[in-house]
């Protein structure tokens, strides 16, 4: 049996679990609160040191295995079940494999941007504990002031403009690495979506800009279970709007 351990709040979160359901491999889900304090109690710790979710336990092996990571949970996935379409391992596709390790080593400079610059702030608005720590907290663009919504926009524009520059940039292509979807696009995509999903903003406010993403994004929507597995950023969507 494989146990994930996560929250659909968290956005690596939901790659791992949007890769099983579309392969329709049986798991458990076990809910990890970090902001309660779930990461940190000395039993999670124990079995996963780095203190992060998603975390895989998989029981099939003996002992059982454990790991951390979305990217590396999703290649071991991948690996583990022959799931070649999302992750080839043969040696004919040593470039496409690449391809996909290029953009891991570069996630977190770039589309993973979107939650550290952005939702996170937000986030801790939203469930700060008292008045105090929400004034504290509260992102500018939440200040109503027109400045400052400018501001938060152009960080947006400019994330995405560098994650459509780098990764986006092939005509002949329609996922980050090829004509089909990878665990690249999976571990992109809740980045990237999350801003029109809670926030808002939608990516043709820029005009004739970002057509490739806006393009690709289109094409996630289709792929099987986007919807369930995105449940959980659009109750957030709704949250938020009804504090503004």
């Amino acid at each position: 049996m494989l146990k994930l351990y996560g929250h659909f709040a968290s956005q690596p979160t939901r790659s791992v679990a949007w890769l099983l359901k579309m392969k329709h491999t049986p798991f458990e889900f076990i809910t990890i609160n970090p902001t309660a304090g779930d990461t940190r109690t000395p039993q999670f710790r124990s079995q996963f040191p780095l203190g992060l979710i998603p975390a895989l336990e998989d029981t099939t092996t003996n002992p059982a295995f454990s790991l951390s990571e979305a990217s590396s949970i999703m290649m071991y996935l991948c690996e583990k079940h022959g799931w070649e379409d999302y992750y080839p391992t043969s040696h004919n596709d040593i470039q496409k494999r690449a391809k996909i390790h290029e953009y891991f080593s570069h996630h977190n400079e770039s589309s993973r941007m979107m939650t550290r610059k952005v939702i996170m702030p937000t986030m801790k608005w939203m469930f700060a504990d008292n008045s105090d720590t929400k004034r504290a907290a509260a992102p500018k663009h939440l200040s109503h002031n027109p400045n400052d919504i400018q501001n938060v926009k152009k960080i947006i524009r400019d994330i995405a403009k560098r994650f459509e520059h780098k990764f986006l940039n092939n005509p002949s292509e329609q996922y980050i690495v090829g004509k089909e979807p990878t665990i690249a696009d999976l571990l992109a995509y809740p980045e990237i979506s999350q801003i029109p999903m809670i926030m808002g903003i939608d990516y043709d406010e820029w005009d004739d800009e970002f057509k490739a993403l806006r393009s690709w994004l289109g094409r996630m929507e289709q792929l099987e279970f986007h919807d369930d597995i995105h449940k959980t950023v659009c109750k957030i969507g709704k949250m938020y709007k009804s504090k503004l």
